[in-house]
């Protein structure tokens, strides 16, 4: 249960953070905002790792700076601009191509095989996504902007490359390695802020600073030294699957917290994703249907 009490804690906080960035989005332009997210995310586990053990480290930097523009600047880039031509719904659906495109990357590229029952709940997992995030307003929606949908599913592939590459660092403090990442990703952001926004001109509140500070130590430092840990424990495969379960904790916050109407298609929705959760592990689904037999 290790493996999934880790995936939901690391979906919770990314199905979290729309919350957060909906509050300081209007006065902090994106690239800042990414900035400083990696930023104070990179501090934090800086700290964290000043009471880790000495130990000596052979990840070289390239591997690290790899991980950091696939996992935070490019994806960053390509959604941000994709989501201006597409809705929030079609773009959940097609980031959640993401383990589709780790397993066929893991299959084409470096021959692993896939079983019967990992096909069967990626699958599964992307049928419920489509079915949660199928726009309510009817079939037109779904078409959106050509480059729009090229741009964000550009970012899941972006997002399924970094996981192939997260699984393939050396064993290690997922703290240290992602303390690296957040660093690199921030060198490459501020001078991107600085270039096509005005970052020393931001203007925002007290509450607004404690949103920042609380997206920099959650959002980026502590969910990716759990998504590190997860990968290193379970392979990038399994922790690909946090990008069916945050819009289903999207949902849930959204219908507790704002009031959002709950239909039936995401009820439908959710009971798929969480049956596709059931097939991803063999062993809990034989459990499950002895126990139900």
């Amino acid at each position: 249960m290790r493996k999934y009490s880790l995936l939901l804690i690391i979906s919770l906080i990314w199905g979290s953070q729309f919350f957060f960035v909906e509050l300081v989005t209007n006065d902090v332009d994106s690239i800042s905002l990414s900035a400083l997210k990696a930023l104070i995310g990179a501090l934090c586990l800086s700290v964290i790792s000043l009471f880790q053990p000495k130990k000596k480290y052979t990840t070289k930097t390239k591997k690290y700076f790899w991980i950091a523009l696939f996992e935070v600047v490019l994806p960053f880039i390509l959604i941000a601009q994709g989501q201006k031509y597409v809705s929030s719904s079609i773009a959940s659906m097609l980031i959640a191509m993401v383990p589709i495109f780790t397993l066929i990357f893991f299959v084409s590229l470096f021959k692993k095989r896939a079983s019967k029952f990992e096909i069967v709940s990626i699958v599964l997992g992307f049928l419920g996504i489509v079915i949660l995030s199928w726009p309510t307003q009817g079939i037109m929606n779904v078409s959106g902007n050509i480059l729009g949908n090229v741009l964000l599913i550009l970012a899941a592939i972006s997002f399924a490359w970094s996981l192939i590459l997260m699984e393939k660092l050396e064993e290690g403090s997922p703290v240290v390695h992602m303390r690296n990442v957040l660093w690199i990703a921030s060198i490459i952001l501020l001078p991107m802020a600085f270039l096509f926004e005005k970052p020393l001109q931001i203007d925002i509140n007290h509450s607004q600073v404690i949103y920042m500070i609380i997206l920099g130590i959650f959002h980026a430092g502590i969910v990716y030294m759990l998504y590190n840990l997860l990968i290193q424990e379970e392979g990038a495969l399994f922790a690909s699957f946090s990008n069916y379960i945050n819009p289903v904790i999207g949902v849930i916050l959204g219908y507790a917290i704002l009031k959002d109407p709950l239909f039936l298609q995401h009820k439908i929705g959710i009971l798929i994703i969480l049956l596709a959760l059931l097939f991803s592990n063999p062993d809990t689904l034989r459990k499950w249907v002895r126990k139900n037999n």
